[in-house]
Parts: structure tokens; sequence; C-alpha cells
């Protein structure tokens, strides 16, 4: 996961103006986001190898 700095100073590198509550909403989401692809990937490659 980014550290918080470090997603903040992403979000912002062009100008953008975020709190640190929207910081940590949007680092939220793209945690949530990428627990998601993870997951779906997990479970194509186990369909995969059933087959």
């Amino acid at each position: 996961m980014l550290k918080f700095e470090k997603c903040k100073k992403i979000l912002q590198a062009k100008g953008g103006k975020y709190s640190d509550e929207e910081v940590k909403k949007i680092q939220k989401i793209l945690y949530d986001l990428a627990t998601i692809v993870d997951d779906t990937q997990k479970m194509k490659d186990g369909e995969k190898m059933g087959k």
C-alpha cells in the first residue's frame, strides 16, 4: 500500500488540491480496487489450473 504522504504527493503533483481526508478516502478506494483486481486474478488463475 502507498504510504499516505506518497499518495498525497502523487495526487497533488499536477496542482490538484486535496484535503488529508480526501487523500485518505482516495487511498482506501485504490486499495479496495487493487484487492478486487487481485482476487479476480486469483479466481481466473484457479479456473485455469482446474481445467
